[in-house]
C-alpha cells in the first residue's frame, strides 16, 4: 500500500459522548483538502476486533479515536500507543490497542505507528446527540488529528 493513514472512529452512536469518535470522523472529511484525503483512509467501528489486524498492517501511520469518561479539565488526550502486549489473556472483545498492534506486527510484520486521541465526554446515557461539551472537544481534537496527519504527510 502507498504511505497512507488510517484513522478510526471508535463507538456507539446511540450513547450520546460515546459516539464521539464517529462524529470526529465526519468533521475531518468536511474539513480536508481532497488532496489530503488521498492520504487518508477512514473507518468508524462500535468497538475494535482482532479482524481488523489485517487491514492496520497496511498503513504507515493509525490514529485511533474514542470518547474519554475520565474526569479532567482537558479537552483530549494524544498518547502515541506502544505495540507490546497490555492484557494478560486476549479475547475479541477485551483487548487493548497496543494488544492489537503486537498482534497486527505478529500476524502480518508490520506494525505501524499509532495515535490514541481520547475525547473528553460528559454524557453517556441513550441517545444519538452528543452534548454541546463533547462536539466542541471534538472540533479541537480533529485539529490535532489534522496536524498529525500533517507532520507525517507533508505536501
Amino acid at each position: 500500500m502507498d504511505r497512507k493513514a488510517l484513522v478510526v472512529g471508535m463507538g456507539n452512536i446511540i450513547r450520546q459522548d460515546d459516539g464521539i469518535g464517529p462524529y470526529c470522523i465526519n468533521l475531518l472529511k468536511d474539513n480536508m483538502t481532497q488532496e489530503k484525503k488521498k492520504l487518508v483512509d477512514f473507518m468508524t467501528v462500535h468497538q475494535l476486533d482482532v479482524l481488523h489486524c489485517q487491514r492496520f498492517a497496511g498503513y504507515e501511520l493509525l490514529i485511533f479515536i474514542d470518547a474519554d469518561a475520565r474526569a479532567g479539565g482537558e479537552p483530549f488526550i494524544v498518547e502515541e500507543a506502544d505495540s507490546l502486549p497490555h492484557s494478560r489473556h486476549f479475547t475479541s472483545h477485551i483487548g487493548s490497542i497496543p494488544d492489537l498492534l503486537a498482534m497486527t506486527g505478529t500476524l502480518y510484520g508490520k506494525t505501524p505507528r499509532a495515535y490514541i486521541v481520547a475525547i473528553r465526554g460528559r454524557d453517556f446515557e441513550v441517545g444519538d446527540r452528543l452534548s454541546p461539551e463533547a462536539m466542541q472537544n471534538a472540533a479541537q481534537a480533529a485539529r490535532e488529528v489534522s496536524r498529525l496527519i500533517d507532520q507525517a504527510f507533508p505536501l
